[in-house]
C-alpha cells in the first residue's frame, strides 16, 4: 500500500529497519499484543488491519480505541515511554507485521534524528486525531456513529461500483466498542442508514452508497490521502 512509513523512510533507513525485524503472519482474530505487556516490540503492518484496545480496569470489558492498518506503527508510544504496552492489538483480517525488538528499535531512533522526527510527527497526528474523536462522545449514537465511519472510509475506503466499499473485517460489536455504545443502538441506526439509501452491509463489510456526512471526504477517496506520515496524510486530520 502507498503512503506507508515504510515507503516515506528514505531506502538506508528501510533497509535498517528490515534487518532489525522479522516478518510475522497472523490469521484474523490473533492478539498481536497484549495491555500490560511489559517489553513488547514495535510492530508495522504490511498487510491487514488491527485493532487496538484498551481495559480500564483488569475487570473492564475492552475498548476500542483505534484500527490501524499497513504503514502504521504499533508500540512506538510504549517504546519511547520504557513502559509496559497500555493496549492490546488484535487482527482484524489477515495481516503481516515486521517485528522489530524494542530496543533495537529505540537505538535506531536514537541514531537517526531524521526517523525520530518521521515517528513524532506521527505521533502527533495520532493524537490530535484521537481528541477530534473525543468532541463526538456526547453526541447521539447516529452523529458518532456516522463520524466514525466517515473516519474509516477516509482511512480505508476502496472505490467501488457505486461508491466506497469499508472491509477492514470490523462487526457492529466492534463499532459499538469504538464509538462508546451499544451493539443494540448501533444495530438499530446502521438499520436506519440503509433504510435511507446510505449504504448496505455485508459480512464485516460496509458498502457506502451516499455521502455520509458533509464536513467528510467525497465517496471516492484519493488513495494518497488516506495514510498518516504527516507529508501524505494531512486530510485525515480534518474529519471532526
Amino acid at each position: 500500500m502507498s503512503g506507508d512509513f515504510l515507503a516515506a523512510v528514505t531506502e538506508r533507513q528501510r533497509r535498517r529497519l528490515l534487518d532489525l525485524g522479522k516478518h510475522v503472519d497472523h490469521a484474523a482474530g490473533t492478539t498481536l499484543l497484549h495491555q500490560g505487556d511489559p517489553a513488547p516490540p514495535v510492530l508495522i503492518p504490511r498487510s491487514g488491519y488491527v485493532k487496538a484496545l484498551r481495559a480500564a480496569q483488569g475487570d473492564s470489558p475492552p475498548m476500542i480505541v483505534d484500527l490501524l492498518g499497513a504503514g502504521d506503527v504499533l508500540g512506538v508510544e510504549d517504546c519511547l515511554a520504557g513502559r509496559p504496552s497500555h493496549l492490546s492489538y488484535i487482527a482484524t483480517k489477515p495481516v503481516r507485521v515486521l517485528e522489530i525488538p524494542r530496543n533495537a528499535f529505540h537505538g535506531l531512533l536514537d541514531d537517526d534524528p531524521g526517523m525520530m522526527a518521521l515517528i513524532t510527527a506521527d505521533l502527533a497526528a495520532r493524537l490530535r486525531l484521537r481528541n477530534v474523536a473525543l468532541g463526538f462522545a456526547t453526541a447521539k449514537v447516529r452523529s458518532r456513529l456516522t463520524a466514525f465511519l466517515t473516519r474509516m472510509q477516509a482511512l480505508y475506503g476502496v472505490p467501488g461500483e457505486d461508491g466506497v466499499v469499508l472491509d477492514v473485517g470490523l462487526n457492529h460489536t466492534d463499532i459499538a466498542s469504538a464509538i462508546g455504545a451499544s451493539p443494540a443502538s448501533v444495530n438499530a441506526e446502521m438499520a436506519k442508514l440503509k433504510n435511507e439509501g446510505y449504504l448496505s452491509t455485508g459480512y464485516k463489510t460496509i458498502h457506502l452508497k451516499r455521502r455520509l456526512r458533509e464536513d467528510g471526504p467525497p465517496l471516492v477517496p484519493v488513495p494518497s490521502a488516506r495514510r498518516r506520515i504527516p507529508q501524505l496524510r494531512i486530510p485525515r486530520i480534518a474529519m471532526g
